[in-house]
């Protein structure tokens, strides 16, 4: 079973993960997914054997914070940027350095 670890708070540089849907395999091996609360098709290079309706994990660094809005920005390592709510973060991980709180 997949462990979920979310503290209270984020800060700028936090390793997070984002669980995405896959949508569909493109005639380019590529895979859409669908990412919670991202409203728009992001394209990533798949597992070997994926398909439709799987998951996918996507993992990034946070690269900006919208506490009024509840929104965080995140640089994903496959090279793209996406902005989620922050209940679509299923893990995180403190960067090095942070303090305890």
């Amino acid at each position: 079973m997949l462990q979920v670890r979310v503290l209270q708070d984020f800060e700028i540089g936090d390793e997070v993960t984002l669980t995405a849907t896959v949508i569909a395999i493109l005639p380019s091996g590529r895979a859409r997914v669908g990412i919670p609360s991202y409203n728009a098709p992001y394209a990533v290079e798949p597992p070997p054997k994926t398909r439709a309706g799987d998951r996918v994990f996507l993992v990034g660094d946070i690269t900006r914070i919208d506490r009024q809005a509840n929104r965080l920005t995140v640089r994903i390592d496959c090279g793209g940027v996406v902005t989620v709510d922050r209940s679509a973060i299923t893990s995180q991980k403190r960067r090095r350095g942070a303090s305890a709180r």
